[in-house]
């Protein structure tokens, strides 16, 4: 089924209306799935298939002669139905949530669309589906944008896994303020009298202070590490008193990582374990 119409240059071109609704069906499907897949929201394939429907009516808006500005509004009107639609309403906070992922998935698979297309499309169209070989960048654009949604969805939760360790940190030394980011490191169990060590790249440390030695023990032998103590040390807006810094020779290489955290202050052990060292 196809229509036809003019363009902006006055040529009369033939639109394939159900291979675009096919094809915007699909894509939102993907990107809802997406969104499901990043926050792990727990809804049915139904819901999923609910909201990719409303989504792909929106292709009829560009059959109106309507104004930029009521396209935008009536496609973020779309979205959220879609939203909604697909993992219901529970707070403001869940709902804007779902609504970031998705866009941000959509900008992402949208460039990637808008790529493929202006490199590859056959004829220099601007559509996919208005150029007599449609077939092909359609085809095309079916195999390539799940890969294109299962790599930013994989990368999405490295991401999220990742960071999720990182902590700010903050502490005084004489009169300067040190700040910088620090990673909850499962593999530093070094402690000294009992009180943790908390690792930190020599370059963050400007000055000289008074340190002393600790000796340590890795797999790749035993050796002496340059430590100071810091009276209070916030991570994350948390106080940790009494703490030892230890000053790495070698860089941290962990991207934009300046501190290397006790093991103790991971996850649900960070609050019992400061209240012990406090």
């Amino acid at each position: 089924m196809f229509v036809f119409f003019y363009n902006d240059s006055g040529d009369l071109m033939k639109v394939y209306i159900d291979l675009l609704l096919i094809f915007n069906f699909f894509i939102d499907l993907l990107l809802l799935m997406s969104v499901s897949l990043v926050l792990r929201r727990m809804v049915s394939f139904y819901r999923l298939c609910l909201g990719s429907f409303i989504g792909s009516l929106s292709v009829f808006i560009l059959f109106f002669p309507i104004s930029n500005v009521l396209l935008i509004f009536l496609k973020i009107i779309i979205s959220i139905a879609m939203i909604i639609s697909t993992f219901s309403f529970k707070d403001i906070q869940y709902f804007f949530k779902n609504m970031g992922y998705f866009y941000f998935a959509s900008i992402l698979l949208g460039g990637m669309i808008y790529l493929w297309n202006t490199t590859f499309s056959f004829e220099g169209a601007t559509s996919s589906f208005i150029s007599n070989s449609y077939q092909l960048n359609f085809l095309g654009l079916l195999i390539l944008s799940p890969i294109f949604i299962a790599y930013y969805i994989r990368k999405m939760k490295a991401m999220k896994e990742q960071y999720q360790f990182y902590k700010n940190i903050f502490f005084s030394l004489g009169d300067k303020k040190i700040e910088g980011i620090g990673f909850c490191d499962s593999g530093n169990t070094l402690t000294y009298k009992t009180r943790p060590v908390i690792l930190v790249s020599k370059e963050k440390i400007p000055m000289k202070v008074s340190t002393f030695f600790i000796p340590y023990q890795t797999v790749h032998g035993m050796g002496l590490l340059r430590c100071f103590s810091v009276n209070e040390i916030w991570i994350e807006g948390n106080s940790w008193k009494n703490v030892y810094l230890g000053i790495m020779d070698n860089d941290i290489r962990i991207d934009g990582i300046d501190f290397l955290l006790h093991n103790s202050m991971i996850g649900d052990a960070y609050d019992k374990k400061n209240l012990a060292v406090s």
